[in-house]
């Protein structure tokens, strides 16, 4: 069978502490100096590692006797920063995408780079005034986005009403900045983020299709199932993958759940039951 493909776009570049090592030196540099530049292309290469052999690992558990035999992580292109373009991309329904943000909300910043995929997505809801959702759902869902819940390394949003699905994992998120192995525990962090907001969508969202090669959704929270580890909350950034973490996403990948393509027209984007389905306009 053809490669499994998970999806992802930098809208928010990813940190470059301002300390590193453990003499605490300053690198002072410029947010665009070629040093910055490059210690972000190696954080993205470690992430893209981490993350293909966290879904590898979750293949066996696929139901079915042909499931993908490997993973690709592909990025999404950018027309301007924090603009992605997704012309040229075929991108399946069993496919997901995970956004690279901050975790500062902002319903309408200025800058792009400043956006969560999670509130454009409801404000394109709010805006097409369709009979599914409800302000007041919109309402509330945005205040669970945007409420104080600590420290978090990302977030996701699956609402059962026909509304798309999304993954964020925050870019800016906490981390030992004084330490040799920056990199490596942010380019981990970020793809166990990226893998934990994905499993949240896959494995819990209501509005599903029935298969034979996924299980339906499971009655709670990823957090409570026995054995997770990096589906726990919270996790750390080099948190071993349990045979629960490969299981549970496993057994729900091909689940085809449309994941938000930011700055897409909404109405084509809703799905019921696995199928894409236009919401009712007022």
């Amino acid at each position: 069978m053809a490669a499994y493909n998970v999806y992802f776009f930098v809208v928010r570049p990813t940190l470059v502490p301002e300390h590193v090592g453990s003499s605490g030196e300053s690198n002072a540099l410029a947010d665009d100096a070629p040093d910055v530049v490059q210690a972000r292309v190696d954080v993205l290469a470690i992430f893209r590692q981490t993350l293909q052999e966290l879904f590898t690992a979750a293949l066996e558990y696929v139901p079915g006797s042909h499931p993908p035999d490997s993973v690709n992580i592909t990025e999404i292109p950018q027309t301007s920063p924090g603009v992605p373009n997704f012309s040229g991309l075929t991108i399946a329904m069993h496919e997901p995408i995970v956004y690279l943000t901050k975790k500062e909300a902002e319903t309408r910043p200025a800058d792009p780079m400043d956006r969560r995929a999670c509130l454009v997505m409801l404000q394109a809801l709010q805006d097409g005034r369709f009979v599914e959702f409800p302000t007041e759902n919109i309402r509330a869902w945005r205040d669970d986005i945007t409420g104080g819940e600590g420290d978090l390394e990302g977030k996701a949003l699956h609402i059962s009403d026909l509304g798309p699905a999304v993954a964020e994992a925050f870019s800016n998120a906490r981390m030992q900045y004084d330490a040799d192995n920056w990199k490596t525990i942010q380019g981990n962090m970020l793809a166990r983020a990226a893998y934990h907001e994905i499993a949240h969508c896959k494995v819990e969202c209501p509005n599903r299709a029935h298969g034979s090669r996924w299980q339906n959704a499971i009655s709670g929270s990823i957090h409570d199932q026995a054995g997770v580890a990096i589906l726990a909350s919270p996790h750390n950034w080099n948190v071993a993958q349990s045979t629960a973490d490969k299981q549970l996403m496993g057994r729900h990948m091909m689940c085809p759940i449309a994941f938000y393509k930011l700055d897409q027209d909404i109405e084509p984007q809703c799905f019921h039951e696995g199928t894409l389905t236009p919401p009712t306009p007022r």
